[in-house]
């Protein structure tokens, strides 16, 4: 008799409990500091961090694959014995495979978290609008009329217009296969970056360390402007939490790794600083501990990307159809990749009418080669 098939995890935390239980008491127990509405709560580490299908594929065939949560745990399973035999033994320093693991565990907690999706969701909406824009209201009624194979009234188009066009920029919310396509087209280099620096870990008696929903810390450089808009290559330093009184501090390669490097407030303030600016919404820490938010004014809006008093409108809803498919003919005709024009068809993937769209087409065999080959590669 076979073995009944193992049912598909629908329940992903985007940081391992193993890594939240560093910051919990001795019933599991967190607290849960909510950026966005300011409130605190006590919550088990089980529900910490959860989202539904936030890794799940969905495959041309209709059914769900949690083969992305799965690789997601095998990476994870590996590296929690070294982050505990980290925060216990007295000298540890990660060497060789063990400093391999650390790398691209660490690199998937920086690409993973929600704070990455709604970075790209966000991209996606304003390419949208850019793209939308300079095509105009006539290719736009154009395009919904080729993808729903039907005329489509003007007024249809202007709602879609207006739409696009709102404060804000239109409702985009990236899929999993996008974030996953981009973790994977990213993770090779983030790696690297970790892996080149020089490792200290830094060991705390009277200082607490906050954790938060995307927990590799970046601290940006002298000089720099602020904490927001660092990013790995611009950060001076990176700091990851292992628990609540253990840090790795990542500086630059120029300087010899330490095991012990001796704890300070002032470096226990700057990574938990940059938790707090570098959440995406909530912030975690022991139930006894301080409060990292200090004198933050609470609730802080969703965190967006700034748009530059330079950036150019695109929008130009008066122009002829005809000479948008000109222009898309001409790009075609001259194959260069690097100019954007309006040339997209209905619908839009991850935009308007989202449940009506055909999911991106990502099989299996080639998502688990890939993040095989670069495994191996590390």
């Amino acid at each position: 008799m076979s073995r009944k098939a193992k049912k598909a995890s629908r329940h992903h935390h985007t940081v391992p409990k193993f890594h939240l239980r560093g910051f919990a008491d001795e019933d599991r127990m967190l607290r849960q500091i909510d950026l966005e509405t300011g409130r605190q709560t006590t919550l088990c580490i089980t529900d910490a961090t959860v989202r539904r299908d936030f890794y799940t594929l969905h495959l041309p065939d209709g059914s769900r694959s949690d083969m992305w949560e799965r690789r997601l745990a095998a990476v994870e399973n590996e590296v929690a014995p070294m982050l505990r035999a980290a925060t216990r033994a007295e000298s540890r320093e990660a060497k060789g495979q063990q400093r391999a693991a650390l790398s691209l565990w660490m690199g998937l907690q920086l690409l993973r978290g929600q704070g990455q999706r709604s970075q790209l969701s966000q991209i996606q909406a304003l390419m949208m609008r850019m793209t939308v824009g300079m095509g105009g209201l006539a290719y736009l009624q154009h395009a919904m009329s080729e993808g729903l194979g039907r005329p489509v009234r003007l007024e249809e188009a202007e709602v879609v217009w207006e739409d696009v066009h709102k404060p804000g920029g239109p409702a985009v919310q990236a899929s999993s296969a996008d974030h996953l396509s981009t973790l994977r087209s990213a993770l090779r280099q983030t790696v690297q970056n970790i892996h080149g620096r020089s490792w200290h870990r830094v060991r705390f008696v009277d200082q607490s360390l906050a954790i938060n929903d995307s927990p590799v810390a970046l601290i940006p450089d002298e000089g720099h402007p602020g904490l927001l808009g660092v990013g790995l290559k611009t950060a001076g330093s990176v700091t990851v939490a292992l628990d609540r009184r253990t840090l790795l501090w990542l500086a630059g390669p120029e300087l010899p790794d330490t095991d012990a490097f001796p704890p300070s407030d002032e470096l226990a303030h700057a990574h938990n600083r940059s938790v707090v600016f570098g959440a995406h919404r909530f912030v975690y820490t022991h139930p006894d501990d301080a409060d990292p938010t200090g004198d933050l004014l609470l609730p802080r809006p969703p965190r967006t990307i700034r748009e530059t008093g330079g950036l150019t409108d695109f929008a130009n809803r008066d122009r002829p159809l005809d000479d948008v498919l000109a222009q898309i003919v001409q790009h075609e005709r001259d194959s260069d990749p690097d100019s954007l024009i309006a040339n997209y068809t209905w619908p839009i993937r991850g935009t308007w009418r989202r449940s009506s769209m055909t999911p991106r087409r990502v099989t299996r065999p080639f998502a688990l080669r890939c993040w095989d080959g670069y495994v191996r590669d590390v």
